[in-house]
Protein backbone atom coordinates (compact mmCIF):
# COMPACT_ATOMS: atom_id res chain seq x y z
CA UNK A 1 0.00 0.00 0.00
CA UNK A 2 1.01 3.45 -1.20
CA UNK A 3 2.19 5.97 1.82
CA UNK A 4 -0.08 8.50 0.91
CA UNK A 5 -3.24 5.89 0.85
CA UNK A 6 -2.99 5.91 4.38
CA UNK A 7 -3.94 8.56 4.73
CA UNK A 8 -7.90 8.02 5.86
CA UNK A 9 -6.68 6.67 8.93
CA UNK A 10 -4.17 10.00 10.08
CA UNK A 11 -7.53 10.54 12.95
CA UNK A 12 -5.50 7.89 14.90
CA UNK A 13 -2.77 9.02 17.11
CA UNK A 14 -0.01 7.57 19.00
CA UNK A 15 -0.96 8.66 22.73
CA UNK A 16 1.38 12.03 23.17
CA UNK A 17 2.24 13.52 26.99
CA UNK A 18 3.39 16.92 27.20
CA UNK A 19 6.15 18.32 29.02
CA UNK A 20 9.84 16.31 29.35
CA UNK A 21 9.69 13.13 31.11
CA UNK A 22 11.51 12.82 34.02
CA UNK A 23 15.32 13.20 33.46
CA UNK A 24 17.59 10.46 33.79
CA UNK A 25 18.71 9.11 36.71
CA UNK A 26 16.08 11.11 38.96
CA UNK A 27 15.37 8.33 41.52
CA UNK A 28 18.86 7.58 42.49
CA UNK A 29 19.71 7.21 45.54
CA UNK A 30 16.23 8.13 46.70
CA UNK A 31 14.08 5.85 49.51
CA UNK A 32 10.55 4.16 48.62
CA UNK A 33 9.17 2.28 51.40
CA UNK A 34 11.59 -0.37 51.98
CA UNK A 35 13.74 -0.03 49.00
CA UNK A 36 16.93 2.02 48.19
CA UNK A 37 16.86 3.11 44.99
CA UNK A 38 19.99 2.33 42.76
CA UNK A 39 20.37 3.06 39.52
CA UNK A 40 18.21 3.56 36.01
CA UNK A 41 17.92 0.23 34.09
CA UNK A 42 15.25 1.26 31.58
CA UNK A 43 12.63 3.25 30.84
CA UNK A 44 8.92 2.96 29.10
CA UNK A 45 5.97 4.85 28.05
CA UNK A 46 4.75 5.89 31.36
CA UNK A 47 7.85 5.86 33.01
CA UNK A 48 11.20 4.91 34.07
CA UNK A 49 12.48 1.55 36.13
CA UNK A 50 15.60 1.93 38.39
CA UNK A 51 17.20 -1.19 40.35
CA UNK A 52 16.21 -0.67 43.76
CA UNK A 53 17.48 -2.67 47.06
CA UNK A 54 15.07 -4.02 49.65
CA UNK A 55 17.11 -3.14 52.55
CA UNK A 56 15.30 -5.51 55.47
CA UNK A 57 15.44 -8.78 53.17
CA UNK A 58 18.64 -7.39 51.49
CA UNK A 59 17.60 -8.57 47.90
CA UNK A 60 17.14 -6.54 44.61
CA UNK A 61 13.62 -5.34 42.71
CA UNK A 62 12.91 -3.38 39.27
CA UNK A 63 10.83 -0.43 40.50
CA UNK A 64 8.83 0.99 37.64
CA UNK A 65 8.07 4.94 38.60
CA UNK A 66 5.06 6.45 36.80
CA UNK A 67 6.58 9.30 35.09
CA UNK A 68 5.54 12.97 37.09
CA UNK A 69 3.77 14.28 33.30
CA UNK A 70 1.50 11.91 34.27
CA UNK A 71 0.33 11.83 37.85
CA UNK A 72 -1.68 14.63 37.22
CA UNK A 73 -3.95 12.87 35.03
CA UNK A 74 -6.50 10.94 36.86
CA UNK A 75 -6.94 8.15 33.33
CA UNK A 76 -3.16 7.36 33.47
CA UNK A 77 -3.07 7.38 36.77
CA UNK A 78 -5.70 4.21 36.99
CA UNK A 79 -3.51 2.83 33.62
CA UNK A 80 -0.42 2.36 36.16
CA UNK A 81 -2.44 1.23 39.27
CA UNK A 82 -4.45 -1.26 37.01
CA UNK A 83 -1.05 -2.48 35.70
CA UNK A 84 -0.16 -3.74 39.12
CA UNK A 85 -2.95 -5.11 39.86
CA UNK A 86 -3.63 -6.75 36.75
CA UNK A 87 0.08 -8.39 37.45
CA UNK A 88 -0.09 -8.96 41.15
CA UNK A 89 -2.90 -11.52 40.59
CA UNK A 90 -0.59 -13.53 37.50
CA UNK A 91 1.61 -16.01 38.71
CA UNK A 92 3.45 -18.00 36.16
CA UNK A 93 7.08 -18.58 35.48
CA UNK A 94 6.63 -16.57 32.02
CA UNK A 95 5.31 -13.75 33.42
CA UNK A 96 7.38 -10.87 35.49
CA UNK A 97 5.93 -11.13 39.17
CA UNK A 98 4.41 -7.85 40.47
CA UNK A 99 4.96 -7.65 44.37
CA UNK A 100 3.88 -3.48 45.70
CA UNK A 101 2.36 -0.97 44.58
CA UNK A 102 3.33 2.19 46.23
CA UNK A 103 3.29 6.10 46.94
CA UNK A 104 6.07 8.58 47.37
CA UNK A 105 5.41 12.48 47.99
CA UNK A 106 5.13 14.65 46.36
CA UNK A 107 2.66 12.78 43.70
CA UNK A 108 4.95 9.99 42.89
CA UNK A 109 3.46 6.03 42.03
CA UNK A 110 5.67 3.15 42.04
CA UNK A 111 5.33 -0.40 41.42
CA UNK A 112 7.52 -3.15 42.84
CA UNK A 113 8.59 -5.96 40.14
CA UNK A 114 10.90 -8.56 40.19
CA UNK A 115 14.10 -7.91 38.83
CA UNK A 116 14.91 -10.36 35.87
CA UNK A 117 18.56 -9.51 34.46
CA UNK A 118 18.91 -10.20 30.91
CA UNK A 119 18.13 -8.63 27.35
CA UNK A 120 15.13 -7.80 25.37
CA UNK A 121 14.21 -9.62 22.39
CA UNK A 122 14.35 -6.13 20.19
CA UNK A 123 17.90 -5.49 21.60
CA UNK A 124 18.87 -8.91 21.22
CA UNK A 125 18.64 -9.05 17.54
CA UNK A 126 19.50 -5.47 16.78
CA UNK A 127 22.96 -5.99 18.13
CA UNK A 128 23.08 -9.38 16.82
CA UNK A 129 20.83 -10.24 14.13
CA UNK A 130 17.67 -12.05 12.89
CA UNK A 131 17.09 -15.18 14.87
CA UNK A 132 17.19 -18.93 13.58
CA UNK A 133 14.39 -20.61 13.01
CA UNK A 134 14.46 -23.09 15.94
CA UNK A 135 15.41 -20.28 18.67
CA UNK A 136 12.71 -17.65 17.34
CA UNK A 137 9.75 -20.35 17.47
CA UNK A 138 11.41 -21.50 21.13
CA UNK A 139 11.34 -18.10 22.19
CA UNK A 140 7.74 -17.14 20.82
CA UNK A 141 6.51 -20.70 22.04
CA UNK A 142 7.79 -19.19 25.36
CA UNK A 143 5.66 -15.91 25.13
CA UNK A 144 2.61 -17.48 24.05
CA UNK A 145 2.60 -20.47 27.01
CA UNK A 146 3.24 -17.20 29.44
CA UNK A 147 0.38 -15.39 27.39
CA UNK A 148 -1.98 -18.32 27.24
CA UNK A 149 -2.02 -18.23 31.04
CA UNK A 150 -2.58 -14.66 31.40
CA UNK A 151 -5.70 -15.61 28.69
CA UNK A 152 -6.90 -18.25 30.62
CA UNK A 153 -7.12 -15.56 33.53
CA UNK A 154 -9.66 -13.41 31.33
CA UNK A 155 -6.61 -11.06 30.88
CA UNK A 156 -5.31 -9.67 27.53
CA UNK A 157 -1.87 -7.95 27.79
CA UNK A 158 -2.71 -5.31 24.29
CA UNK A 159 1.50 -4.26 24.10
CA UNK A 160 3.02 -7.31 23.15
CA UNK A 161 6.11 -6.77 21.14
CA UNK A 162 9.88 -7.83 21.27
CA UNK A 163 10.70 -4.93 23.82
CA UNK A 164 8.43 -6.49 26.38
CA UNK A 165 10.25 -9.97 26.02
CA UNK A 166 13.46 -10.40 28.31
CA UNK A 167 15.45 -13.35 27.24
CA UNK A 168 17.26 -14.57 30.54
CA UNK A 169 20.97 -16.03 30.88
CA UNK A 170 19.42 -19.67 30.65
CA UNK A 171 17.16 -19.14 27.42
CA UNK A 172 14.06 -18.35 29.61
CA UNK A 173 11.53 -15.77 28.59
CA UNK A 174 9.88 -13.17 30.54
CA UNK A 175 7.20 -11.55 29.67
CA UNK A 176 6.87 -7.70 30.96
CA UNK A 177 4.90 -4.52 30.86
CA UNK A 178 1.23 -4.93 31.74
CA UNK A 179 0.12 -1.65 31.59
CA UNK A 180 -2.23 -1.79 29.06
CA UNK A 181 -3.43 -5.57 30.31
CA UNK A 182 -7.09 -5.27 30.60
CA UNK A 183 -10.08 -8.20 31.73
CA UNK A 184 -11.27 -9.51 28.94
CA UNK A 185 -14.79 -8.29 30.61
CA UNK A 186 -13.86 -4.68 31.31
CA UNK A 187 -15.83 -2.48 28.96
CA UNK A 188 -14.55 0.68 30.24
CA UNK A 189 -12.88 3.20 28.16
CA UNK A 190 -9.68 4.50 29.24
CA UNK A 191 -9.12 6.64 26.60
CA UNK A 192 -10.32 9.05 24.52
CA UNK A 193 -11.97 7.74 21.22
CA UNK A 194 -8.86 7.73 18.56
CA UNK A 195 -5.97 7.59 20.65
CA UNK A 196 -3.73 4.45 20.75
CA UNK A 197 -1.43 3.49 23.49
CA UNK A 198 1.01 1.30 22.90
CA UNK A 199 3.54 0.38 19.94
CA UNK A 200 1.70 1.26 16.25
CA UNK A 201 4.34 -1.66 14.99
CA UNK A 202 2.96 -4.74 16.19
CA UNK A 203 -0.86 -3.46 16.77
CA UNK A 204 -3.65 -5.55 15.84
CA UNK A 205 -5.98 -4.71 13.29
CA UNK A 206 -8.81 -4.82 16.09
CA UNK A 207 -7.61 -2.28 18.38
CA UNK A 208 -8.32 0.11 15.41
CA UNK A 209 -11.46 -0.88 14.53
CA UNK A 210 -13.58 -2.31 17.77
CA UNK A 211 -11.36 -1.67 20.61
CA UNK A 212 -14.40 -2.65 22.94
CA UNK A 213 -14.58 -6.21 21.50
CA UNK A 214 -11.01 -6.85 22.20
CA UNK A 215 -9.95 -10.70 23.14
CA UNK A 216 -6.81 -12.98 23.40
CA UNK A 217 -6.73 -12.98 19.37
CA UNK A 218 -5.01 -9.57 19.66
CA UNK A 219 -2.17 -10.68 21.25
CA UNK A 220 -2.06 -13.51 19.06
CA UNK A 221 -1.57 -11.28 16.23
CA UNK A 222 0.74 -9.21 17.82
CA UNK A 223 2.71 -11.97 18.93
CA UNK A 224 2.92 -12.57 15.21
CA UNK A 225 4.56 -9.36 14.26
CA UNK A 226 7.13 -10.36 17.03
CA UNK A 227 8.12 -12.92 15.51
CA UNK A 228 8.47 -11.25 11.96
CA UNK A 229 10.95 -9.25 13.76
CA UNK A 230 12.76 -11.50 15.56
CA UNK A 231 13.31 -13.63 11.58
CA UNK A 232 14.39 -10.34 9.52
CA UNK A 233 15.17 -7.82 11.70
CA UNK A 234 12.19 -5.49 10.46
CA UNK A 235 8.68 -4.56 11.79
CA UNK A 236 6.25 -5.86 8.98
CA UNK A 237 5.08 -2.78 8.09
CA UNK A 238 7.00 0.65 7.83
CA UNK A 239 6.06 4.44 7.62
CA UNK A 240 4.83 7.39 10.05
CA UNK A 241 2.90 5.63 13.17
CA UNK A 242 -0.64 6.62 11.05
CA UNK A 243 0.70 4.65 8.09
CA UNK A 244 1.88 1.90 9.98
CA UNK A 245 -1.82 1.60 11.56
CA UNK A 246 -3.55 1.92 8.27
CA UNK A 247 -1.33 -1.05 6.74
CA UNK A 248 -2.43 -2.77 10.08
CA UNK A 249 -5.60 -2.47 8.98
CA UNK A 250 -5.99 -3.50 5.36
CA UNK A 251 -2.17 -4.08 4.05
CA UNK A 252 -1.06 -7.89 3.15
CA UNK A 253 1.30 -8.78 4.98
CA UNK A 254 4.70 -8.47 3.28
CA UNK A 255 6.42 -12.02 2.21
CA UNK A 256 9.56 -12.66 5.05
CA UNK A 257 11.36 -14.50 2.58
CA UNK A 258 12.03 -11.05 0.68
CA UNK A 259 14.27 -9.93 3.25
CA UNK A 260 15.50 -13.26 4.66
CA UNK A 261 15.32 -15.69 1.38
CA UNK A 262 16.22 -18.92 3.30
CA UNK A 263 12.69 -18.97 5.58
CA UNK A 264 11.10 -22.17 5.47
CA UNK A 265 7.62 -22.21 4.16
CA UNK A 266 6.61 -23.72 7.19
CA UNK A 267 7.63 -20.61 9.80
CA UNK A 268 6.10 -18.06 7.14
CA UNK A 269 2.38 -20.07 7.01
CA UNK A 270 2.53 -19.66 10.60
CA UNK A 271 2.99 -16.26 10.78
CA UNK A 272 0.59 -15.12 8.36
CA UNK A 273 -1.74 -16.67 10.02
CA UNK A 274 -1.40 -15.39 13.38
CA UNK A 275 -1.52 -12.21 11.70
CA UNK A 276 -4.58 -12.34 9.60
CA UNK A 277 -7.31 -9.64 9.62
CA UNK A 278 -10.04 -11.28 10.68
CA UNK A 279 -9.50 -12.15 14.41
CA UNK A 280 -12.03 -15.19 13.78
CA UNK A 281 -9.04 -16.94 10.57
CA UNK A 282 -6.38 -16.45 12.84
CA UNK A 283 -5.32 -19.68 15.32
CA UNK A 284 -7.57 -19.05 18.31
CA UNK A 285 -5.38 -20.02 21.11
CA UNK A 286 -2.15 -19.72 22.48
CA UNK A 287 -2.16 -23.50 22.41
CA UNK A 288 -2.62 -23.70 18.75
CA UNK A 289 0.44 -21.23 18.40
CA UNK A 290 2.71 -23.29 20.33
CA UNK A 291 1.19 -27.07 18.45
CA UNK A 292 2.10 -25.02 14.98
CA UNK A 293 5.30 -24.38 16.40
CA UNK A 294 5.84 -27.04 17.56
CA UNK A 295 7.73 -29.00 15.27
CA UNK A 296 10.25 -25.92 14.17
CA UNK A 297 11.69 -25.11 17.96
CA UNK A 298 14.91 -26.13 19.13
Amino acid sequence: MADDAASPKDDFQIAQFEGDPDPTGHYEGKVAGNYHILHEIGRGGMGSIYLAQHKPLDHLVAIKFLDQRLTCDNVYVEMFLREGRAAAKLRHPGLVAVYDLGFMEPDTYYLVMEYVEGINLHRLVDEHGPLDVARAADFVCQAAEALGFAHKSDFVHRDVKPDNLILTANERIKICDMGLAKRVDDHGQITQRGVVLGSPNYLAPERLNDALQLDSRADIYSLGATLFFLLTRRIPYEGTPPVIMAKHLSAPLPDAREVCPDLPNEICDIMRRMMLKDPAERYQTMEEVVEALAPLRR
